[in-house]
């Protein structure tokens, strides 16, 4: 029996890939999942404070992972990583030419950045292993951090602070930074719009793309629960 879902937000809780809007039928579902006794939490490579108001607001109890797993709060907040010198942000963003997110500045180990269409992926991702970093891009922005676990800390940290088993646990998203997340998960679920590498590593993927497969999934999963 699945008792809380893991999920992740940019690509999978929105309308498609190339926005921020949420979907508003897969808010619905979140909270139909929610008041059917399964719990619902967020992953994602967004900062602390954005996540937990976006939760609190949709009306979500399954907890939070943020900054790709750095951070993780269910009644109480746990940082995870190591902080990332500030400094060492700013000479990537100055380097590669990059944007830094706003939400940088209530980031502590993983920063984001927005990309232009002349980023040198490969240089980057060489600079930031020279540093003793990793580098990921989430389709979104690139995250560098000293983390090289991925969500995969947040989420095992969520999962005991509940006092659950894998077994109980889905978790659901759509792009290379979810491959951690659906390892730690019992029943782990790509979305139809995924990227390949996370279709792999998955037991279902949905027939519906971003937040229309969010609603497929826990539409099976209260049905299974019925019968």
């Amino acid at each position: 029996m699945i008792r809380l879902i893991l999920a992740d937000v940019d690509g999978t809780l929105t309308i498609d890939r190339q926005t921020y809007l949420l979907n508003l039928d897969a808010v619905k579902a979140l909270r139909r999942a929610e008041s059917s006794g399964v719990k619902v939490g967020l992953v994602s490579g967004n900062s602390y404070p954005v996540l937990r108001g976006l939760a609190q607001y949709i009306g979500l109890t399954g907890g939070v992972v943020a900054e790709n797993g750095c951070v993780a709060f269910l009644g109480n907040l746990e940082r995870l990583c190591p902080p990332l010198p500030k400094n060492l942000a700013e000479e990537f963003a100055f380097t590669f030419g990059l944007r830094p997110s706003w939400q940088n500045q209530f980031r502590e180990s993983d920063f984001a950045f927005y990309i232009s269409p002349s980023f040198d992926a490969k240089a980057a991702a060489e600079w930031a292993k020279s540093k003793g970093l990793i580098m990921r891009y989430s389709g979104y922005a690139v995250h560098i951090s000293a983390n090289s676990n991925g969500k995969a800390i947040g989420v095992r940290k969520i999962i005991e602070m509940a006092g659950l088993r894998k077994e109980e646990v889905a978790g659901i998203g759509d792009s290379s930074t979810d491959v951690e997340l659906l390892a730690e998960v019992g029943f782990p679920v790509a979305l139809a719009n995924s990227t390949l590498d996370l279709k792999r590593v998955s037991a279902l993927v949905t027939e519906g793309a971003s937040g229309e497969g969010v609603v497929e999934l826990i539409s099976r999963l209260l049905e299974e629960e019925v019968q």
